[in-house]
């Protein structure tokens, strides 16, 4: 008689909620910074569900360690666009000062200008 696999729920749902977590933290360049923090929710749920499915046991189940593995990837890319978005409000702020780089419309006039002289250096040869 072929043995029957026990069905753990708790590893469905960490791989459920790692697909999640992977699709929210690519929907993060349509739908902007709710995607992303349901993504860090989701990834940090599914790494517990992981945990949790394996109870007494040594080994995860396949299903926990693809819900592990698409959490971590999903938890990457989360922390590279943070490192991003900091690093360019940095650099924003760095090149405009605080208040045009806090002001919308004065960043992107102050942008405007700044491509103007790239541009017009490329016309005159270098010089302003």
């Amino acid at each position: 008689m072929p043995e029957q696999t026990k069905h753990n729920s708790m590893a469905a749902a960490s791989q459920y909620a790692g697909i999640l977590s992977s699709i929210c933290a690519v929907l993060f360049f349509l739908l902007g910074t709710p995607a992303l923090l349901l993504a860090v929710c989701t990834s940090c749920l599914s790494i517990l569900f992981a945990h949790l499915s394996k109870g007494g046991g040594v080994r995860f189940s396949g299903q926990a360690i693809a819900g592990i593995g698409t959490s971590v990837f999903s938890l990457v890319v989360c922390v590279l666009i943070m490192i991003l978005a900091f690093l360019g409000m940095y650099m924003a702020i760095r090149l405009f000062g605080l208040e045009t780089a806090l002001d919308p419309e004065a960043l992107q006039q102050a942008l405007y200008d700044l491509m103007d002289q790239y541009m017009n250096s490329f016309t005159t040869g270098g010089a302003l």
